[in-house]
C-alpha cells in the first residue's frame, strides 16, 4: 500500500480568494518526476485553508503517513498547532517543517515541540526528495543535508549542514503545468497565484532574509519552456492576480519580454488581470520601460520605488545600496509625466535612524517628486535574518514588541481562528521608543493627507510657492490637531494615538471602519481617509483653518481667491463614492498646470487667467452611494495604482502673469 503524503500551506484568505499553494507544489512536483516515489507514495489533496474547527479538520484529515508544511510568518502558529493535533490523531506519522519561518537554529526547538520530527533549512525540493527516500529504507533522516532531525529512538537530536544551491532550476518542474493543481481548480475559490521567473538576490540587507549569503547567486527559470507556458496556463485558468516572487524583477533584460508575454496574454484571454512584482532595488530605465508595458496593458499595481531609508548611515548599517537621489528624481519625473503610478517603501525603524533624519528623508522623497504613494512599514524582526541575530540586536539596543501580524484587509475574525504574532521594532539606540511614538504620529500624517491625496495638492503649492519644507506642512498639520481635538484632524490624530498605543502593548495594529460595512481591518490612514470621505464637506471647511494656522506661524500671504481655488481644486480632485462622472470647476488661476508641472520637475509660473477657466475631470468611478465597492475598488485594491486622487484637464489659453 502506498504511503500517503500530506502537503500543506495555509495562507490568509480575501473573502473567497486564495493563493495557490505553490511552494508545496514544487515539493510535489520534484518528487513525483521519480519512479519509485510515484510507486512508494500517494500524494493526497492540498490543504490551503484553516477551518475555524481545527481539530475537527486535522480528524476528517484522516490516516497520514508524512505531513509536510511550509512555514511562513503568516501561519507559524497555524502549523505549529496542526502539527500537534495531526501527531495527537496520526502517532506515527512523519511530520516536517519547512519554509523561511523554520529557525535555522534549532537548539531547543524539539524540546518546545517534541511532536514535530524534521526542520528543513534552505530550499525543500531536493531535501523532501531525500526524506522520502529515507522513508522507503532505512529512516536514517539524519544523513540527510540540511535537516535538523529528532531521533526519538537514540534520544538526540542531529543536525546537519544546509545542502549548497547547486539545483538546477531546469529539474524542478512547474506545479502548474504538469497538473499538480488540478484537482484544486475545481474547488469554488477565486485563484491566485505565485510565480518565479529567479530565485535569489545579489543583495545583503540585513532585515531581509534574501539578505543571507546562501541566497545571493540568482539563478533563472527557464523562458520559453517554462515561463511563456506559465503565463499561458494563467490565462487559461483565469488567475485574477499573479504575485512575482522575484526579489528583483527588471534585474534581467529579459523581463522586458516577460511583461510583453504578460500583457499580451492578457489581450488574447483577459486574463491574468493584474501582475504584481518587487521591482529591482536600484530601479533604473529597464524599470521604468517594464512599467509603462505593464501600465499600458491595464496590469500594473503600481510600481515600487523603495529605498527602506534615505540616510547614507543607515543604509550603510543594513548593508543597502539605493540609487542616487538624482537618479532617483529623474525617474520619478519620468514616471509622473507618464502618469505611471508609483510607490515608495520606508521602514521604521531601522539602525542608526533618527527621528530627525527619518523627517529629513521623507523631505528629500516629497522634492524628488514622490507625491504617487508611500508606504511606511513597522520593522519586523524575521527569524534567520542578520537584523534577528542576538549580535546585532544588541550592538543597536533594538527594542521589540510581539503582537498579532498585520495584513491589510484581512476578514476580522480575531476569535475565529489562531493568532499568528510578529516582533516588530519599537526603539533602538538612535530611535528611542518616544522618538519611535513621534515617528509613527509623523508617518500617519505623511500617508493619510499627502500619500492618500487628501492635501497633497496644497502642500505642494504652499512648500513650492513659499520655499518650504513639506515638514514644515505636516508638523503644522499635527499641531494644529493637537491643539484642536475636536476638528476632524484632531480626532483622526486620537485614533492613531489609540493604534500607537495598542501596538506598545502587543493589541491589533489596524483598524476598523463600520461605516462602510466591510468587517475588515484597516491600515490606519486608510481608515482615516475613509471616515473623512464620509464628512468630506466639513473637512474642507475645516482646512481652513489650518491653512491659516500654517499662514500666520510662517507670516505668509495669500490671496483669498488664489485660496479658494487651491482648496476647491483640492476637494474635487479626490475620488468620492458620491462623485457624479463629469465633474466640472471653474478656477481664476492655474493651479491645475502650476501643480502637475511641480510634480513632473519641470516647475512653472503661477498665473491669473483673465476670466475664470473651466476645468473638467471624468471620474472613473461609475457607481454612486455605493460605499462597500467605493472602499473596496479606489482604497483597497487601488491605493497602489493612484485611483483615490485624479488630474483635471489642463488648459491651454492664454494667461496673465500675477508675478510672486
Amino acid at each position: 500500500m502506498k504511503a500517503k503524503i500530506q502537503l500543506v500551506q495555509v495562507n490568509d484568505s480575501y473573502g473567497n480568494q486564495y493563493f495557490l499553494p505553490y511552494s508545496v507544489g514544487l515539493l510535489q512536483s520534484y518528487c513525483n518526476k521519480f519512479d519509485d516515489v510515484r510507486e512508494n507514495f500517494i500524494f493526497m489533496k492540498f490543504i490551503y485553508k484553516q477551518e475555524i474547527d481545527l481539530e475537527q479538520q486535522v480528524k476528517n484529515m484522516g490516516k497520514r503517513n508524512i505531513i509536510a508544511q511550509a512555514c511562513y510568518i503568516w501561519n507559524w502558529q497555524f502549523n505549529i498547532e496542526f502539527a500537534k493535533l495531526t501527531k495527537k490523531y496520526n502517532p506515527d506519522a512523519l511530520i516536517i517543517l519547512g519554509g523561511p519561518r523554520v529557525p535555522d537554529d534549532s537548539t531547543g526547538f524539539f524540546d518546545r515541540y517534541p511532536y514535530i520530527d524534521i526542520l528543513c533549512h534552505g530550499e525543500g525540493e531536493m531535501v523532501f526528495h531525500d526524506i522520502l527516500k529515507q522513508y522507503m529504507s532505512e529512516q536514517q533522516y539524519g544523513n540527510i543535508e540540511g535537516v535538523s532531525y529528532h531521533d526519538r529512538k537514540a534520544n538526540r537530536t542531529v543536525y546537519t549542514p544546509r545542502r549548497a544551491r547547486a539545483i538546477d532550476l531546469e529539474t524542478i518542474p512547474s506545479p502548474y503545468l504538469d497538473g499538480t493543481f488540478s484537482e484544486l481548480l475545481e474547488d469554488d475559490v477565486t485563484w491566485q497565484a505565485s510565480w518565479e521567473t529567479n530565485r535569489g538576490c545579489p543583495y545583503r540587507c540585513t532585515f531581509c532574509l534574501w539578505g543571507v549569503e546562501y541566497y545571493n547567486k540568482i539563478r533563472k527559470f527557464p523562458f520559453e519552456e517554462r515561463l511563456l507556458e506559465e503565463i499561458r496556463w494563467f490565462s487559461i485558468n483565469k488567475i485574477g492576480l499573479v504575485f512575482g516572487c522575484d526579489a528583483n524583477f527588471g534585474i534581467f533584460e529579459r523581463d522586458l519580454d516577460i511583461a510583453n508575454a504578460l500583457v499580451e496574454f492578457k489581450k488574447e484571454y483577459g486574463y491574468p488581470q493584474k501582475f504584481r512584482v518587487c521591482n529591482a532595488k536600484n530601479s533604473n530605465a529597464r524599470v521604468f520601460e517594464i512599467s509603462k508595458i505593464l501600465n499600458g496593458g491595464g496590469m500594473d499595481k503600481g510600481t515600487s520605488m523603495s529605498v527602506q531609508s534615505m540616510n547614507e548611515n543607515v543604509l550603510e548599517t543594513v548593508k543597502r545600496k539605493n540609487i542616487g537621489t538624482d537618479k532617483f528624481e529623474d525617474l520619478m519625473n519620468r514616471f509622473n509625466e507618464s502618469s505611471i503610478p508609483t510607490y515608495t517603501e520606508i521602514i521604521l525603524p531601522l539602525p542608526n535612524e533618527t527621528y530627525e533624519s527619518f523627517i529629513t528623508g521623507l523631505d528629500v522623497l516629497f522634492h524628488s517628486g514622490q507625491h504617487s504613494q508611500l508606504n511606511i512599514y513597522n520593522c519586523t524582526v524575521l527569524t534567520n535574518s542578520e537584523m534577528a541575530s542576538p549580535e546585532f540586536m544588541k550592538e543597536h539596543n533594538i527594542q521589540t514588541v510581539d503582537l498579532p501580524v498585520f495584513q491589510a484587509h484581512i476578514d476580522n475574525k480575531p476569535n475565529e481562528y489562531i493568532q499568528e504574532l510578529e516582533t516588530i521594532a519599537v526603539g533602538t539606540k538612535t530611535m528611542p521608543t518616544s522618538d519611535w511614538k513621534k515617528s509613527q504620529r509623523y508617518s500617519w500624517a505623511v500617508q493619510t493627507f499627502h500619500g492618500l491625496g487628501l492635501l497633497q495638492y496644497i502642500a505642494i503649492f504652499f512648500v513650492n510657492r513659499y520655499d518650504r519644507n513639506y515638514s514644515d506642512f505636516y508638523h503644522t498639520l499635527l499641531e494644529y490637531a493637537q491643539d484642536n481635538p475636536r476638528t476632524l484632524f484632531g480626532l483622526e490624530l486620537n485614533e492613531m494615538e489609540q493604534t500607537i498605543d495598542n501596538i506598545l502593548i502587543g493589541k491589533m495594529q489596524g483598524q476598523l471602519v463600520p461605516e462602510y460595512e466591510l468587517d475588515i481591518v484597516w491600515p490606519a490612514e486608510e481608515a482615516s481617509l475613509l471616515r473623512i470621505l464620509n464628512t468630506i464637506d466639513v473637512f474642507y471647511e475645516q482646512c481652513v483653518g489650518l491653512i491659516k494656522y500654517f499662514i500666520e506661524k510662517y507670516e505668509l500671504k495669500i490671496d483669498d481667491r488664489l485660496l479658494a481655488d487651491l482648496i476647491l481644486l483640492q476637494k474635487k480632485s479626490m475620488v468620492h463614492f458620491n462623485d457624479e462622472l463629469v465633474i466640472h470647476v471653474n478656477l481664476k488661476y492655474n493651479l491645475v498646470e502650476y501643480i502637475r508641472n511641480i510634480k513632473i520637475g519641470c516647475p512653472s509660473e503661477l498665473f491669473k487667467f483673465s476670466s475664470s477657466k473651466p476645468y473638467k475631470r471624468v471620474s472613473n468611478w461609475k457607481y454612486p452611494s455605493d460605499k462597500n465597492r467605493f472602499a473596496r475598488e479606489i482604497v483597497w485594491y487601488g491605493r497602489k495604482g493612484g485611483l483615490y486622487i485624479h488630474p483635471f484637464n489642463e488648459s491651454s489659453e492664454c494667461r496673465e502673469n500675477i508675478g510672486s
